[in-house]
């Protein structure tokens, strides 16, 4: 076996956990805090778990950007990249944006019946009672902690092969600054923890492209690139039936599928993921969803096809942190092709940025899985079934506790999964297979009316064990009548096992309900929730919704269902198949084509992400900027609440707050 050091010292993971850690929790602390002063956002338990249902388009977008870059999606694209070549990161990235796009069905029809939820799961028990509610839950919650598991998997094992930082460490160091900020500042504060990590996210992937692809002296060019990947291949050939400039990889296909079908659940049944389309304004729910499925695209696309094939391009040149060989199976595992990639190109600074892009995935994903958790046990669990009556100061003080306790257990379990030898790779194909029959019971229960309560309660977990039970036989199917950690994770098992667990739910759900059919009036969600008794009057207003938005909302479902054929049918279906089937190597001229048509797509992506949020917060950030230089403020001298109405005009999404005088 060969041993694999670590191409950084401890100081890098620690410097990182604890410094940069420490460092952003006191800056997001500050924020809360100025927000609170000179916004009067002061802390309740509306603000809390929802931010007041009036988050913009823009912030909405580079959430949804954080919330789908996992170090997975950092780490597993330049694997993929590695391994298949060009159309590993490209397979990646469509599978994942289908997710958003399929998402925004689900994020629209909250928004449209039932703006006044805390969670998704109170729909649940609003619809299908306490046993439909307790039955949901606990996909719901698994969901939430093996993601939150992942994530931290993922990361610490990032850190670990690139610092030598033990996983212990890391397990528990990495949570603890987001677990302060989050304490402190609520789903508020993670939508701008969001902006920051991605900004940073997306300037350390500009600078890895570019530099990779115009002013390195080991690559400079598309061309360059692709002349190394065919002397490469002679050397370490692909092991799929075509090469690294080709679609012609059966596993890739199929291993992009299990994935993509995998992570609906961990999307659709993540509480994480719907608290943020509950926390969203109505106007710019479509827009923000959309436009973050376009700018994620690019960023494990582009990763990957920079640093990832990096990584494969150079591995005979003796810049290679392998030379003279190719990687082992723990390093590729471990996501190391793009941290050995940036090391090649930039030296040790190259792998510091990997390692902080790693550090940023991970911290900002986990500030919105705390406070999914936080939301789900502290108005599914605490209110519905301990304190009913609970006040708004209680629920916070509750969801407070619940941070606090999620962040102790997502460490542990990814010290679990570390010592009994489970990748984030291996997690990410396995929790569809569990996961998967919440996907078809939430959507058919939001958008089917004579969905049962039965066909809940035995159509969930009969799809689950179908799945376990197809998975486990194409295991040992495929894997020569030998079913063990490796044959588990088979392309082919991994597929089955996706694909019938949510497929039989479906086919479940339907059966049962047929036979007993019930009708639900979807107007109910409409008056099923209540604010908490210290919520403003702009709280409780935006718990409604309008009939213009209503309307709104409508039309665009419709151009989502459009979408979803444009992106599902030709750029996940059609074209690679078609490029998998008649075997195409890309030539030097349309490899330089794809290569710039990713670099303008990241371009693009980047300004979005970096300007729009500021554009639409600039009356905010200039309020809050002449208040710091103002000697009196406004407030103390004339007794003004921005607490108020709040309106929005026709062309822009903003929200402008009406300042009214205290009487």
């Amino acid at each position: 076996m060969i041993d694999t050091k670590p191409i950084l010292s401890q100081g890098y993971g620690y410097g990182y956990a604890l410094g940069l850690g420490t460092a952003f929790a006191l800056i997001m602390m500050a924020l809360s805090k100025m927000m609170a002063k000179f916004m009067n956002e002061k802390q309740n338990s509306e603000r809390f778990s929802t931010a007041s249902r009036s988050v913009g388009s823009g912030l909405i977008a580079s959430s949804t950007v954080s919330a789908w870059t996992w170090p997975a999606t950092l780490l597993t694209s330049g694997a993929w990249a590695y391994t298949y070549g060009l159309a590993g990161p490209f397979m990646y990235g469509i599978g994942g944006t289908i997710q958003i796009i399929l998402f925004v069905f689900l994020a629209i029809e909250i928004k449209r019946n039932s703006p006044g939820c805390h969670t998704v799961a109170q729909l649940i028990y609003v619809r299908f009672g306490k046993a439909g509610h307790i039955c949901y839950l606990c996909y719901c919650i698994a969901t939430n902690v093996l993601v939150s598991s992942l994530l931290l998997l993922g990361g610490s094992q990032g850190f670990a092969l690139t610092t030598g930082m033990h996983v212990t460490a890391a397990s528990f160091l990495l949570p603890t600054g987001v677990c302060i900020y989050t304490f402190f500042g609520g789903l508020k504060a993670t939508f701008i923890s969001d902006w920051i990590h991605t900004v940073i996210i997306y300037i350390i992937i500009c600078i890895s492209c570019f530099t990779i692809y115009t002013t390195s002296t080991h690559i400079g060019s598309p061309g360059k690139m692709w002349d190394l990947l065919q002397e490469v291949e002679k050397v370490f050939p692909s092991a799929s039936e075509g090469n690294f400039l080709s679609f012609k990889s059966r596993d890739m296909i199929l291993t992009s599928w299990s994935v993509m079908l995998g992570g609906l659940s961990s999307v659709f049944g993540d509480p994480g993921y719907s608290q943020r389309a509950i926390a969203s304004d109505p106007k710019g729910l479509f827009s923000g969803y959309v436009m973050g499925g376009v700018c994620w695209f690019v960023v494990p696309w582009a990763l990957g096809t920079s640093a990832g094939l990096a990584s494969r391009a150079l591995l005979t040149n003796a810049i290679s942190v392998t030379y003279p060989r190719e990687l082992t199976s723990l390093e590729i595992n471990g996501g190391m092709p793009v941290i050995y990639g940036l090391k090649a190109i930039f030296g040790s600074k190259g792998a510091a940025a990997g390692l902080l892009m790693l550090f940023m995935s991970v911290t900002s994903a986990t500030s919105a899985e705390l406070i999914a958790f936080s939301s789900i046990t502290t108005y599914d669990v605490f209110q519905t079934y301990i304190k009913p009556k609970a006040g708004g100061k209680l629920l916070v003080k509750f969801a407070h506790c619940s941070v606090i306790f999620f962040s102790l257990l997502m460490a542990v379990l990814s010290i679990v999964f570390n010592y009994i030898g489970v990748t984030s790779g291996w997690l990410l194909g396995f929790i569809g297979i569990i996961l998967s029959p919440e996907v078809a019971a939430l959507v058919m229960a939001i958008y089917w009316k004579k969905m049962s309560r039965q066909s809940l309660l035995f159509g969930a977990p009969f799809g689950t064990l179908t799945g376990i039970s197809c998975w486990l036989g194409s295991s040992y199917h495929f894997g020569g009548k030998v079913i063990n950690k490796n044959t588990l994770m088979a392309p082919e098992a991994t597929f089955i096992g996706n694909a019938t667990a949510i497929g039989s739910t479906i086919l479940y759900i339907v059966i049962i309900t047929l036979i007993k059919p019930e009708n639900f009036d979807f107007e109910i969600f409409l008056r099923s929730f209540k604010a908490g008794d210290d919520a403003s009057a702009s709280d409780r207003k935006a718990m409604e919704i309008s009939v213009q938005d209503k309307k709104l909302l409508r039309k665009q479902s419709i151009l989502v269902i459009l979408l979803n054929l444009l992106v599902i049918g030709g750029a996940y279906i059609i074209t690679p198949l078609s490029l998998y089937a008649t075997g195409f190597t890309f030539t030097k001229k349309y490899f330089t084509q794809w290569v710039i048509i990713m670099m303008i797509w990241l371009v693009f992506a980047s300004g979005y992400i970096l300007a729009f949020p500021l554009w639409q917060g600039r009356f905010a950030l200039l309020k809050i900027v002449k208040s710091l230089f103002k000697k009196n403020h406004e407030s103390s001298e004339e007794g003004i609440s921005i607490e108020g109405l709040v309106t929005y005009t026709k062309d822009e999404e903003y929200v402008i707050v009406k300042e009214v005088p205290i009487h």
